[in-house]
C-alpha cells in the first residue's frame, strides 16, 4: 500500500478520535476544520485563555528520520518568522505519534475565497492595503533569507479587527511555509502553484538545468497574485510556450494591458511588466517591488475611462470592457477559476508533509493526495474569455486543474 494511502485511512480512521482531545493541559481540539493524508487541521480553545486557535496536527507516523527532519524544518521556519503579516505560530507541542502546530486564527477565511465570493469589483483601497501588507510579509521574509515558494491568493489568511468584520478593516496573513527553503538558489523546478510559477521553473523556458533564483521566483508570483486579487483569475494556466496567453505575453508583453487586462492603469501595467519580466534576473527585488507600487496612483482605468486600447470593429467577436461592470475581455484563450457549487471543508497545503519526497524524488509540490479528489473544490481551466467567475455542474467538471496542488483544498478555514 503507498505511503499516502496508508496516511489517508489513518486520518479517516482517527481524526474523529482527536476531536475533544487535550493537549499539554491547555489546548482542547473542538473541531475537525479540514484533512490531508499527513495530517489535520482543528478549530481549537486554550483551556487557560480561552482565546481560540487553529492546531494543525501533523502525523510522525511511518516517516524515516530524514522525512521527520523536513517536517522539522518546516516547524522552524515558522517559529522564526515573527511579523505582523505573517501567520503567527504559538507553540509546537511533541507527543510520540504527533506534532501540533498551535496558530492565531483566522477567521475572514482566505484571500482565495473573499475574491471568488464577497467582491466583483474591488475596492482599490483594501487592494492596496492587503497586497501592501503582502509585500511587507515577503520582504520580511526575505530579509531574513527564507523563500516562500507558494505564494498565492489561498495562502493569504484575513482576519477581521475587533470583529466588526468590516471588509476594510483586513488584517492579512501569509500562511503556508511547507515549501519555504532558506536556499537562494534551487533546483526543485515546479515548487509551488502552476498559474503563479514563473517561467525558469519549466523546460522550455531555458534548456538549461541552472538552478533558479527563488527570491525572483516569488516576486513573479506576488505579481500574478496582484493580478488575480484584481481581476478574479490569472493570466495564463503555466508560463510556458504551449500556453497560448503566455506565448502573446512572450511575444509582446504589452497584450497584459492591450489584450488580456485592459482596465489596468498604464502606470499599473507598466509596474506589471517589470515584476514579470521573463529572466529573473531582470526582475526588480521585493524591496523595489514594494517601493515601486506604493509611488501608483491607480491600478485600474476610472469607470467609464476606456483607454487607447479598447477601441475594436464592428465584426470582431471580442468583447471589450468598457467600464468595470464588464468583464469579458480578450479574442484568446485564458483560465477562468469556475468554482464548484458544493464547496467543502478546506485546509492549507502544509499540511502536507514531506513523506515521499526523498523517497520518491518528487518535490513537495509534486506530493498531491488522489484519495482526497472527491472532497476537493472545483475550480477547473476553461477556454472562454470571460473572467467572471461561474457555478458549475459536477458532471461538467473540467479536472484539468488550474492550480498544482489539485488534490488540496483551495483554502484554510470552513
Amino acid at each position: 500500500m503507498a505511503l499516502a494511502q496508508q496516511h489517508s485511512d489513518y486520518w479517516a480512521q482517527d481524526s474523529v478520535s482527536m476531536v475533544d482531545k487535550v493537549i499539554d493541559n491547555d489546548y482542547e481540539l473542538l473541531e475537525e476544520l479540514g484533512r490531508g493524508s499527513y495530517g489535520c487541521l482543528y478549530l481549537g480553545q486554550s483551556l487557560v485563555t480561552n482565546h481560540y486557535v487553529a492546531i494543525k496536527v501533523l502525523s510522525k507516523l511511518g516517516l524515516d528520520q530524514e522525512e521527520l527532519d523536513l517536517q522539522q524544518l518546516e516547524i522552524d521556519i515558522q517559529s522564526s518568522l515573527k511579523h505582523p503579516s505573517l501567520l503567527g505560530l504559538e507553540r509546537v507541542i511533541h507527543e510520540k505519534d504527533h506534532v501540533f502546530m498551535v496558530m492565531e486564527l483566522c477567521d475572514q477565511g482566505d484571500l482565495f475565497d473573499f475574491v471568488m465570493n464577497d467582491q466583483q469589483h474591488p475596492d482599490e483601497t483594501l487592494v492596496k492595503s492587503v497586497f501592501g501588507q503582502i509585500l511587507d510579509a515577503v520582504q520580511h521574509m526575505h530579509a531574513l533569507g527564507i523563500y516562500h515558494r507558494d505564494i498565492k491568493l489561498e495562502n493569504v489568511l484575513l482576519k477581521s479587527e475587533d470583529n466588526d468584520h468590516d471588509a476594510t478593516q483586513f488584517t492579512c496573513k501569509v500562511a503556508d511555509f511547507g515549501l519555504a527553503t532558506r536556499d537562494r538558489y534551487s533546483l526543485e523546478f515546479g515548487c509551488g502553484s502552476t498559474t503563479y510559477l514563473a517561467p525558469e521553473h519549466f523546460d522550455d523556458a531555458s534548456g538549461s538545468m541552472d538552478p533558479y533564483d527563488a527570491a525572483a521566483s516569488d516576486v513573479w508570483s506576488v505579481g500574478i497574485l496582484l493580478l488575480a486579487f484584481l481581476f478574479g483569475r490569472n493570466p495564463w494556466q503555466e508560463a510556458t510556450a504551449a500556453d497560448p496567453s503566455f506565448a502573446e505575453f512572450k511575444r509582446d508583453p504589452s497584450v497584459l494591458k492591450d489584450q488580456l487586462f485592459p482596465l489596468l492603469s498604464p502606470s499599473c501595467a507598466h509596474f506589471l511588466q517589470g515584476v514579470l519580466a521573463l529572466r529573473g534576473e531582470d526582475r526588480p527585488s521585493i524591496d523595489q517591488v514594494k517601493e515601486q507600487f506604493l509611488q501608483l496612483d491607480l491600478l485600474l482605468l476610472p469607470p467609464g475611462d476606456d483607454g487607447d486600447n479598447n477601441q475594436v470593429d464592428d465584426d470582431d467577436d471580442a468583447s471589450w470592457c468598457l467600464d468595470q461592470d464588464d468583464y469579458s475581455r480578450i479574442p484568446v484563450d485564458i483560465p477562468n477559476l469556475t468554482k464548484s457549487a458544493n464547496k467543502k471543508a478546506s485546509f492549507d497545503s502544509a499540511i502536507f508533509s514531506a513523506a515521499s519526497f526523498t523517497t520518491s524524488g518528487m518535490s513537495w509540490s509534486d506530493m498531491v493526495e488522489e484519495d482526497f479528489q472527491r472532497d476537493q473544490d472545483s475550480y477547473g481551466y476553461s477556454s472562454l474569455s470571460s473572467s467572471t467567475i461561474e457555478e458549475e455542474d459536477e458532471d461538467e467538471y473540467d479536472d484539468t486543474d488550474v492550480f498544482v496542488h489539485s488534490q488540496e483544498k483551495e483554502s484554510w478555514w470552513l
